[in-house]
């Protein structure tokens, strides 16, 4: 049972939140924008046992309106179950639940179900209920409602806290450790064979000690005290003597390469008993939930911080051995090291914007249903055949590739009449990935600057020297970068800066562009405008320095360029210095500049090495500069 997509409303700090689902869901965000409720809605909204304590008066959404549960529309989790491919429910699914069976996609089967709960002011009581909805989203009449547990039943959830508590997880208590332990089944002729080893093994221990052997002589008197009939009444279990006792002390234990001994799981570290936790609900799943329940039934994992005291390298491992789990998996994660190798269109965004939680995702195409495929339209699909195609059958239109201003034209001339929300399309088509910039996204961002994804805010430039004195500059002038949720970003050795914007449109991130004053800065102009912002809006966050690029931009100031001519010392030459004493003021500059530029990384630290020594004033910072820092 393929979980596709959850809709929220009023549960904790969920006001209204959609979310669509993929195999592997990964939820990434600052923290407290939401990722762990979403994590619990899931697990309550698919919670067979779901009752008045499932909710708690905090459960509900509260702000300056809605005061207390009383206030509240009611907690509304909405849960869209979709067929992966064309008949893949016929036979049980199909058979049991056909009331319920809905066709929101016109080939695929869907199944909805909705919990929710509401406050009664007669009895002061949380009542909660889940039942199955219809295609319009409104309670299904019928008893095929007595089947939700049975529905619910094919959607076992299972739950993996960031903080994972060893002792419950190993326990025989547990619905995985435990499961193992009582499915282990010995045949007879071996069992009896073991119980006589353990017996004699028994035996072996207690005599091969005086002190053993006399207790038990001693505690053999008990016959004397109490009624008592029989030889050997007292002995010494050293061993449990049953299997199934023995099983139910059973541990794992490991061995790290460096030592004759296997010490205990709880005895290593935490990053070595959290992995062992989750590897043994991979386990679970892809050996023992097909043997003990419905071969239609298929697990859901919602996993918090997989990443928890686990160093990089682990972490990647990790994530490979997550994504073999034979089932759904949402997982939370705050390590750009988890992220480094996922499907960049399986990661959802979470940020707060006025004290609610958006989610935003990566799109490498958009489709939209249509009343009638015009001849208009058909026209049109064959001339950009590259970007927009026609599924006649559905009536369906699919956009592959990012648009611009004259396929913008003419999709709204063909799709003015036809019932669409066109001015949204076009917003979202906009912002459609290509193969090549998804591949620009994972190398670039996931697998270099991953904590760019967790950032409130960037503020994108060309190069390196920038990557070194912008963060100063910002300290200077009291905007420390780290605390007000900043990334710097060098985009030209990254891809372009068209694909960090596109993402920060998708993810709504807030941006600025310092770019160099000559063909390449303009050209980084022309790419922001066409990800589909107005001249106006880009004007506002994107500058290019007045110079034809940043070393030239500080060597407008005759302090910094005394800087430079510190830095370089007896590396400039006579016929430099005479370019100086002749007054040729714009040729000396060049030639310092230049200089430089040869090794800029290096020149940059120079710079601040020397400004903290001399005490360096944020009035000198240049105008630009401290207008974009100030902007974002």
């Amino acid at each position: 049972m393929y979980l596709k997509e959850v809709t929220i409303k009023n549960f904790r700090s969920l006001k209204n939140v959609h979310i669509s689902l993929d195999d592997t869901t990964i939820l990434i965000g600052e923290n407290n924008t939401g990722k762990s409720t979403i994590l619990d809605a899931i697990r309550i909204g698919l919670n067979k046992a779901i009752g008045r304590t499932s909710f708690d008066d905090y459960d509900f959404y509260m702000d300056d309106k809605i005061k207390s549960p009383r206030d509240s529309d009611g907690i509304n989790i909405t849960l869209m179950f979709e067929e992966r491919t064309s008949g893949e429910w016929d036979g049980y699914i199909s058979d049991t639940f056909v009331e319920a069976i809905q066709y929101i996609d016109a080939e695929k089967a869907s199944i909805i179900i909705e919990a929710n709960a509401m406050y009664n002011e007669v009895t002061g009581e949380i009542e909660t209920k889940i039942v199955f909805l219809n295609i319009d989203y409104d309670p299904i009449v019928g008893k095929v409602q007595n089947l939700v547990n049975r529905f619910l039943s094919l959607t076992p959830v299972f739950y993996l806290q960031a903080l994972r508590e060893l002792r419950d997880t190993f326990s025989t208590k547990s619905p995985l450790w435990g499961k193992f332990m009582k499915k282990v089944s010995v045949p007879q002729n071996e069992l009896d064979n073991i119980q006589n080893q353990i017996e004699q093994l028994n035996e072996n221990i207690i005599s091969n000690d005086n002190n053993l052997t006399s207790l038990v002589n001693e505690l053999q008197k008990i016959q004397k005290v109490m009624d008592f009939q029989g030889k050997d009444l007292v002995s010494i279990n050293a061993v449990p003597l049953k299997t199934w006792d023995l099983l139910s002390k059973a541990q794992v234990v490991l061995n790290n390469g460096t030592s004759a001994i296997d010490f205990p799981l709880d005895r290593h570290g935490q990053g070595t008993q959290s992995v062992t936790a989750i590897l043994l609900f991979k386990a679970y799943i892809n050996i023992l939930l097909k043997e003990i329940s419905s071969d239609s039934a298929e697990a859901i994992l919602t996993l918090e911080e997989p990443e928890a005291h686990l160093h990089p390298q682990a972490i990647r491992a990790l994530q490979k051995s997550i994504e073999e789990m034979h089932c759904q998996k949402i997982i939370t994660t705050h390590s750009p090291y988890f992220i480094q190798n996922a499907d960049v269109r399986n990661i959802r965004y979470l940020r707060k914007n006025e004290g609610q939680t958006n989610v935003s995702r990566i799109k490498d195409n958009v489709s939209f249903e249509v009343e009638d495929i015009s001849d208009g339209l058909k026209k049109f699909a064959q001339k950009f055949n590259k970007v927009v195609s026609i599924d006649e059958t559905n009536k369906r239109v699919v956009i592959r590739e990012s648009i611009n201003n004259k396929i913008e034209n003419g999709l709204r001339g063909c799709c003015k009449c036809i019932g669409v929300d066109i001015d949204n399309i076009i917003a979202e088509a906009y912002l459609i990935f290509s193969h090549q910039e998804l591949c620009e996204i994972n190398m670039y961002i996931q697998r270099n600057r991953g904590d760019i994804l967790f950032a409130r805010k960037w503020f994108l430039y060309e190069g390196q020297t920038e990557d070194v004195i912008i963060p100063y500059f910002a300290g200077l002038l009291g905007i420390e970068f780290d605390e007000n949720g900043i990334n710097g970003i060098m985009y030209r050795n990254n891809g372009s800066a068209r694909a960090f914007i596109k993402l920060a449109k998708v993810l709504d991130i807030p941006w600025v562009v310092l770019g160099d004053n000559d063909d390449q800065g303009k050209a980084t102009t022309k790419e922001v405008i066409d990800c589909g912002y107005s001249k106006e809006y880009v004007a506002e966050r994107v500058a290019l320095t007045s110079e034809k690029d940043i070393e030239h931009e500080l060597a407008k100031s005759q302090i910094i360029l005394k800087d430079y001519e510190l830095i370089l010392g007896e590396n400039i030459s006579e016929e430099e210095k005479q370019l100086k004493i002749q007054g040729k003021d714009n040729e000396y500059r060049e030639a310092i500049v230049s200089k430089i530029q040869k090794g800029k990384v290096e020149n940059a630290y120079k710079l601040l090495d020397l400004w903290n020594k001399r005490g360096f004033d944020k009035n000198e910072i240049p105008a630009v500069i401290q207008t974009l820092i100030r902007k974002v």
